[in-house]
């Protein structure tokens, strides 16, 4: 079946780069060449996804493959790779184990797979689960380092509780619907819901806001994003984040678009709360990790306006937005990993002092990718937002739509720090890492955030082909 050839591939390649130690094979470049090659082999399968089977259910309407589920299984396929490449040089410095890493990094992206094409409320969490599990080792998979080890436990601890709630809200959901099926959720919905019902939704929104990482659920992503392997905080800026924001749209417009009055002003809150919060803590931080993550709270904030919209034009927003959103962020981490020739290094906005002098091609990759965060017109951010707050305007919530812009612009205080540090500020000059794995993947994020940002209605017009989101 072609809806879960993408997520078989990655898990035989996972299995096989286990097997691996068995036969006595350590060399890491194999390693990393079999997950590259089975994540470009997913990417193939989901290019030639055919129209006919676009939007149709398959597994006891388990699983789902529409316009949503495609291209954000893409984002996160990307994302992987982009991470991997980042990770050559890091983990064997490290000694820490290539093959064990891509392995674990595979069943993530797996369970990321399946949460973004679930339509049945308990293949979704065994998904998110799956995805969990990895995260957690992940994230401290720098052994030896306090701050990689605590941001684990940190992730795991408060990772087990979402969980729990989620776990729970499903749970009444089952007892008020009878059903786990999102479809049939829709059409058993009492009108209005009981309280049981209510209390389900409650708990599924707090539990989908704890992955997204919204205020006032957010409190695990700075110390995460810092205290975890940078390769890796880039993986948890794009990967999770996005398989997240799949299932949290699927659940409440497919499930609970019939209901959508109960819970706007729980979502419509926490959104108002994230843009504004995620985006003024952002401008305290010097450290660029921290500032990052903060950042990636205000994103998140903008991309709940399309669970917000309940319609098309906000949904291409959060397709397009996420694509726009892995290049830009995925290559600012890599510009700090390429300032990272020693510990922590590159992660305080001093370290970016000079950096166009020294390196100038870095430097403009970088300014194109703080231009892209930012949402400057002519970039893809701005084309994401373009749709993102256009689609809430369209939804009838205007005045979430300005708060977004306005939080927009004070974003423009702390990404341009960076910009005036590597342009006008003066400095020593830099040593960088020469890892053609970064290199590499900064060629990537930057031929990436180019070309969504200068051929959007090519990109539009290719995402509207079949459902957009199965019903």
């Amino acid at each position: 079946m072609q809806v879960i050839a993408p997520a078989s591939i990655l898990a035989a390649a996972g299995l096989l780069l286990l097997l691996l130690r068995l036969f006595g094979i350590k060399r890491d470049g194999v390693a990393l060449g079999i997950a590259l090659a089975a994540l470009a082999a997913a990417l193939v399968v989901l290019f030639t996804a055919r129209p006919d089977h676009m939007g149709l259910a398959f597994f006891e309407r388990t699983l789902t493959l529409d316009t949503l589920g495609l291209f954000l299984q893409m984002v996160v396929f990307l994302g992987s790779a982009v991470t991997l490449l980042l990770s050559w040089e890091y983990v064997r410095e490290g000694g820490w184990g290539l093959t064990e890493y891509s392995s674990i990094l595979l069943f993530s992206t797996v369970g990321m797979s399946f949460l973004m094409i679930s339509t049945d409320l308990l293949s979704l969490y065994v998904g998110l689960e799956l995805m969990a599990l990895g995260s957690y080792v992940l994230a401290g998979y720098a052994r030896g380092q306090s701050r990689s080890f605590e941001a684990a436990m940190k992730y795991f601890v408060l990772g087990a509780f979402s969980s729990g709630v989620l776990l729970y809200g499903i749970s009444f959901v089952y007892g008020a619907a009878g059903t786990l099926n999102l479809m049939d959720i829709a059409r058993a919905l009492p009108s209005p819901p009981g309280r049981m019902l209510l209390a389900g939704m409650a708990l599924l929104a707090c539990g989908m806001l704890f992955k997204v990482a919204a205020i006032p659920f957010h409190m695990w992503t700075p110390d995460v994003y810092q205290g975890a392997p940078t390769p890796i905080t880039t993986f948890f800026a794009t990967g999770p984040k996005v398989a997240a924001f799949a299932a949290f749209l699927r659940i409440f417009t497919t499930a609970f678009g019939g209901s959508a009055r109960e819970w706007t002003v729980l979502i419509g809150l926490a959104c108002i709360l994230t843009m504004v919060g995620g985006n003024l803590m952002a401008i305290v931080q010097n450290n660029v990790k921290r500032m990052l993550a903060y950042a990636s709270i205000g994103s998140a904030g903008y991309l709940l306006l399309a669970i917000l919209a309940q319609n098309d034009f906000g949904r291409k927003g959060l397709i397009y937005y996420l694509f726009a959103y892995l290049f830009a962020n995925a290559g600012a981490f890599a510009v700090v990993l390429y300032l990272n020739v020693k510990e922590y290094a590159g992660e305080s906005v001093d370290d970016f002092k000079g950096l166009n002098k020294n390196h100038p091609v870095v430097a403009f990759a970088m300014l194109v990718f703080m231009l892209s965060l930012t949402g400057i017109p002519g970039t893809a951010g701005f084309i994401g937002k373009f749709y993102l707050f256009g689609g809430a305007i369209q939804g009838g919530y205007i005045g979430l739509a300005v708060v977004g812009a306005l939080m927009s612009a004070v974003s423009a205080f702390y990404y341009f720090r960076i910009i005036v540090n590597m342009y006008i500020a003066e400095a020593p000059a830099i040593t960088a890492r020469r890892s053609p794995g970064i290199r590499l993947a900064l060629a990537l994020c930057f031929t990436g955030t180019l070309v969504f940002g200068l051929w959007p209605t090519g990109i539009i017009n290719f995402l509207s082909r079949g459902a957009m989101l199965a019903q």
